[in-house]
């Protein structure tokens, strides 16, 4: 036998393996979980690009003026089927035109209805001829690290060496003396060291393994 097979501490070491590749369930819970959670956050909150708010006019020279926003989808309706869409929320804004000019229906305590006020308010603006006192020019960021994914998954790494020390090695000590197998360890020649050791060095292994997966 070579001097590795007779040391403790490597014996005690496969024993933790062994005993994980024992448990189907562990097996899930530990390599195939945190894959799937990642995938499913990433999908369920992965970088879209912005909403087409739904928004209507009561003449079709308005209709056109807002259909000019990429922001926007516009349709013609009176006001009455205008307010019933509201109602239904099948639009999000609707612009009466008045003898002053235009008065926009909408629902203030909505966030989309909102920006639809003001993305119909420019483009009715522009399309009148109002100058732009002030230019201005959009530049869009988007910085790496700053979608959902990249802090879901090293909160997920964390997650689970948070439940390695917590069951991993508390519950897996607990366990031991339960079933009387910690009373023979420490009766034998085992150094008490290699026995903690062990669990470290098998979850350090483990930790590797889902790394790379």
């Amino acid at each position: 036998m070579s001097k590795l097979s007779e040391s403790s501490l490597y014996q005690l070491t496969m024993v933790r393996f062994l005993l994980i590749l024992r448990e189907p369930e562990a097996i899930f819970w530990i390599f195939i979980f945190p894959i799937l959670l990642a995938m499913g956050l990433g999908i369920a909150f992965r970088n879209r690009p912005a909403d087409v708010l739904q928004v209507a006019a009561t003449t079709p020279r308005l209709t056109q003026a807002l259909a000019a926003d990429k922001g926007l989808t516009a349709a013609t309706m009176d006001e009455a089927d205008g307010s019933h869409a509201l109602a239904t929320g099948n639009i999000l804004l609707l612009a009466l035109e008045t003898p002053q000019g235009v008065a926009y229906k909408f629902d203030d305590t909505n966030p989309d209805a909102r920006t639809a006020r003001l993305l119909a308010d420019r483009a009715i603006q522009s399309a009148a001829g109002q100058p732009q006192t002030i230019q201005a020019e959009n530049r869009l960021v988007h910085e790496t690290g700053a979608r959902y994914i990249d802090f879901v998954v090293p909160g997920l790494l964390g997650m689970n060496l948070m439940g390695s020390a917590m069951w991993g090695l508390g519950f897996a000590i607990v366990e031991a003396r339960q079933k009387n197998l910690l009373k023979r360890l420490v009766a034998s020649p085992m150094p008490r060291w290699q026995y903690l050791a062990s669990f470290l060095l098998s979850r350090l292994a483990m930790l590797v393994i889902e790394l790379v997966s």
